[in-house]
């Protein structure tokens, strides 16, 4: 009888095992597919033959770009060149978060200025508030001091509230006379009869998003120049937009930079602010953060002695991201995982640890973050958009 529960147990540990393996070679596929299917190029030459590429960079969590030569001429030439990053306020930042405003301090360092416009008009329109005011206090409370806490510098650094900032909106109704409808809804893959979406909602995908991408080429801020976009696969459709848009109106089209998701702790896709459980937010205290990853799932064998004679999956478990995307230097975890030297629980316990003392730390600086807001804030009036 403990022979046959023994073998019970190896069996579904080695079921387990090549599940793991299977999903995982499913999932290695999706992003060389996006690569071909969105007709997008691989960051590897730029890796090679940048000095000193970003980490993430390096780690392959950047995988793809569209129109980054236009970028790393403005590089090499010492021209001015911009980033934009949208933040949704809806709920405070997460790892999720984190992973692009750690991009956006390399990028900055590379002689970028970054805008980082807050869509809190949008978190109204598509219902994630009750209202402005609760969203506008969100980005201001919890989302801009958490911004400026990871270390940015405010003379390069340019954040403004969508509703709290109208000349955002004299840029939209500029662009919209360019947008029409039907464009729209083949940029965005819905059809005529689509009753999903509302008219608010339309017109911000299709005016004041493209207006929160464009406004850097204002007059205002020095006219035409190299734009960079650091997003998720999923905002693919409004980088198209907004390339031909920018034709359409004498601008240079915006470069976008693709990367990949921060994978959920529940492993039930990335992470996200609709599963609480499944994000650690750069707001949770470290204790909490802790349970969560405790709880998380991996790629390791519920055998211990299976595990560490057969290694784990690193490449379908959140652990291992959470620690390589944002602590380690260098491929030693996924060296570890493999071969079966640590663990899940031991790798947990590391994770918890390094999260632990990023939030006690980024934690610490809030409090005088908030105070910085008006520092950061762009307030530049766009009256060239008028004329």
């Amino acid at each position: 009888m403990e022979f046959e529960q023994k073998f019970n147990l190896e069996k579904f540990a080695q079921d387990d095992f090549k599940a793991k393996k299977a999903l995982w070679e499913k999932e290695a596929d999706y992003y060389p597919q996006k690569i071909k299917e969105l007709d997008l190029k691989s960051i590897d030459r730029f890796i090679d033959y940048h000095p000193k590429p970003s980490k993430l960079m390096k780690f392959k969590v950047n995988f793809a770009h569209k129109g980054l030569e236009s970028i790393a001429e403005a590089m090499e030439k010492q021209k001015p060149w911009a980033v934009i990053s949208r933040l949704n306020p809806s709920n405070p930042l997460h790892f999720g978060h984190k992973l692009i405003l750690d991009e956006l301090l390399w990028l900055q360092k590379q002689g970028a200025d970054i805008y980082i416009p807050i869509s809190n008009d949008e978190s109204h329109i598509i219902g994630k508030s009750k209202n402005l005011d609760e969203s506008k206090n969100i980005a201001y409370e919890k989302i801009i001091p958490s911004i400026i806490s990871m270390g940015f510098n405010s003379k390069k650094t340019h954040i403004f509230v969508d509703s709290d900032y109208p000349d955002i909106y004299n840029v939209a109704m500029g662009l919209s006379k360019h947008l029409m409808i039907d464009h729209i809804f083949e940029f965005f893959n819905f059809g005529k009869d689509e009753k999903k979406e509302s008219l608010g909602a339309l017109y911000y995908k299709g005016a004041v998003q493209q207006a929160e991408i464009l406004f850097p080429q204002c007059k205002e801020f020095g006219g035409p120049k190299p734009t960079l976009i650091p997003t998720s696969i999923d905002e693919y459709p409004y980088i198209l937009l907004a390339r031909d848009t920018a034709k359409k109106v004498n601008l240079i089209p915006p470069a976008a930079l693709f990367l990949k998701f921060q994978q959920g702790l529940d492993n039930k896709g990335e992470m996200s602010a609709d599963r609480p459980k499944s994000s650690i937010f750069l707001t949770d205290e470290p204790k909490i953060a802790e349970n969560k990853i405790k709880n998380a799932h991996t790629g390791g064998s519920p055998l211990p002695n299976f595990q560490k004679e057969h290694g784990g999956v690193p490449g379908i478990c959140p652990i291992y991201y959470l620690r390589t995307y944002h602590f380690e230097e260098d491929k030693k975890v996924e060296k570890e995982c493999n071969s079966g030297e640590i663990l899940c629980g031991d790798c947990k316990n590391i994770a918890a640890k390094q999260v632990s003392n990023f939030l006690a730390s980024h934690q610490e600086r809030l409090h005088d973050a908030s105070k910085r807001i008006e520092e950061f804030t762009l307030k530049t009036p766009i009256r060239s958009i008028l004329k």
